[in-house]
């Protein structure tokens, strides 16, 4: 099965990838995977709701990082996913009156 990352991704600190195959087996490290690719996608939902009704705490936009999206690439990165284009975070924010 094939690890996909948006290419937009922030890159990893410098750690060493770590081989979830060898740690845990082909199936349950594919699991770890499709656990966090549908953990992202359902917090990239949740990022575009909240922007469309213009939910603003405090007077500003929610980001991505408020839903933890950059943390998720950084880990998907460090297990060593494959990148694919994925713009569905870089919806810009449209301010409301």
């Amino acid at each position: 099965m094939a690890n996909h990352l948006p290419a937009s991704a922030p890159e990893a600190p410098a750690k060493d990838i770590v081989d979830l195959e060898s740690l845990l087996g082909d199936s349950d490290a594919q699991l770890v995977h499709e656990g966090l690719y549908r953990l992202r996608e359902i917090k990239v939902e949740a990022l575009s709701i909240v922007r469309a009704e213009g939910a603003r705490p405090h007077g500003r936009a929610f980001e991505p990082w408020d839903f933890g999206i950059p943390q998720i690439d950084r880990l998907l990165v460090r297990l060593g996913a494959e990148p694919v284009e994925d713009r569905a975070v870089d919806i810009p924010v449209v301010a409301r009156s």
